[in-house]
C-alpha cells in the first residue's frame, strides 16, 4: 500500500512539473512575442506564469534557455506533422518535399522567435541548432533511403541537404533577397518545385 501511494504521488509531482514548465514557456513565448526577447525579463516572465523568479530558475538557467525550449518544442511539433503525415507507402520525393514543407512552417511560425534568437546570439543561423542539431541527419536518412531505393538521383547526400535547408530556412525567414516575398503564397509551391527536380531521377 505504502508503494502504491508512494508512485501515486511522484506521479501527482511530475504532472505538477510538467505544467509548471509549460506555463512558465507559454508566459516567455507571449513576452517574447508582444515585448521582444531583449526586453524581457524572468520577472515578467514568473509574473505571467504565476510563479517565482526562483521556481522559474530551477526549471532553466537563463532567459536564453528558455528560448531554445520553446523553439525545441515547436521543432518537435513540426516533426510530429510531418511523422503523420507520411507511411511507408509514401515515395521518397513526397517525403523530401513533406518534410520540407514542414520545416518551412515551422519557420515561419516563429518567424519572430527565431530572428530574436539569431539577433541574441542564442543561436547560430545555422539550422543545425535550430533543430536541436538532429535536422541534418533525418534528412540525410532520406535521401540515403530513397537513394538505395532507386527513388531519389544520387546526389552527394550532405551538400544537397544543406542547399535544400538553407534555401528554405533564407527564404522562409526572409532573409536578404528574399524578405520582399517572405509572405508571397506562391513561395512554397516554387520551392517544393525546386526541390522535386532536385532530388527526382530524370
Amino acid at each position: 500500500m505504502t508503494t502504491l501511494i508512494a508512485g501515486s504521488s511522484t506521479t501527482r509531482l511530475e504532472r505538477r512539473k510538467a505544467r509548471t514548465r509549460a506555463s512558465i514557456l507559454s508566459a516567455a513565448e507571449q513576452l517574447f512575442g508582444s515585448r521582444g526577447y531583449d526586453d524581457t525579463s524572468i520577472a515578467q516572465i514568473a509574473e505571467t506564469a504565476d510563479t517565482g523568479v526562483g521556481t522559474v530558475y530551477g526549471y532553466f538557467a537563463s532567459k536564453a534557455e528558455i528560448l531554445q525550449a520553446v523553439l525545441r518544442d515547436h521543432s518537435r511539433a513540426a516533426n510530429a506533422q510531418y511523422v503523420r503525415s507520411i507511411d511507408e507507402s509514401t515515395p521518397y520525393p513526397d517525403r523530401m518535399v513533406t518534410a520540407l514543407a514542414a520545416y518551412s512552417r515551422y519557420l515561419r511560425e516563429n518567424r519572430t522567435l527565431l530572428r530574436a534568437a539569431f539577433s541574441a546570439s542564442v543561436i547560430s543561423g545555422d539550422h543545425h541548432e535550430v533543430n536541436g542539431g538532429r535536422l541534418v541527419e533525418a534528412f540525410e536518412q532520406i535521401m540515403r533511403e530513397g537513394i538505395a531505393a532507386g527513388q531519389l538521383r544520387d546526389l552527394p547526400i550532405n551538400s544537397t541537404v544543406f542547399v535544400l535547408l538553407n534555401t528554405y530556412l533564407m527564404a522562409s525567414l526572409g532573409i536578404g533577397g528574399w524578405a520582399p516575398r517572405r509572405d508571397d503564397p506562391r513561395l512554397l509551391d516554387e520551392l517544393e518545385a525546386i526541390a522535386r527536380a532536385t532530388v527526382t531521377p530524370t
